[in-house]
């Protein structure tokens, strides 16, 4: 088995990464070297997107005014790709830079397919470990215990 020499630990919003080194006495030791925001990733719609003009006018007879959502679907769609290809970009420049060999990927469950197909098939294939679960808050002292490729055996 490879062993894992980085760590990406991602959310919607937040990408950070970490370096592995094996200590003697202690097991692994990370080292941060790159967090990254996405700032698209946070706020709500609406206090993005105040201008209402070019909602699609809906009359069912009694609606004179009303508005439908249909645009919001695809917009919100939208954003969420390019959300997920921020953070790809991102991590494949981290991992690049970083990993030479394998590494080990986090995320929540809800978007990690979507952002580990996002990844570059090269960068994606040397993924060593996949650990589906939202580890971007957690100190860094305790993501060790998280990962079997740097648990001792």
């Amino acid at each position: 088995m490879i062993p894992t020499s980085l760590i990406v630990v991602a959310d919607r919003g937040e990408v950070k990464a970490y370096r592995v080194a094996e200590t003697p006495n202690r097991g692994p030791s990370l080292q941060l070297v790159q967090a990254i925001d996405i700032t698209d990733a946070h706020g709500r719609y609406d206090d993005k997107l105040t201008d209402q003009a070019g909602r699609f006018p809906v009359s069912d007879g009694n609606l004179r005014h009303a508005s439908s959502i249909a645009e919001r679907t695809a917009l919100e769609n939208e954003t969420e790709r390019r959300i997920y290809k921020q953070l790809a970009e991102h991590i494949a420049e981290v991992v690049k830079q970083e990993a030479p060999t394998g590494w080990s990927l986090a995320a929540p469950p809800a978007i990690y397919n979507s952002l580990s197909e996002a990844l570059p098939a090269p960068i994606r294939n040397r993924i060593i470990e996949h650990v589906k679960s939202d580890l971007v808050k957690i100190e860094p002292a305790k993501l060790p215990a998280h990962f079997r490729s740097l648990q001792p055996l």
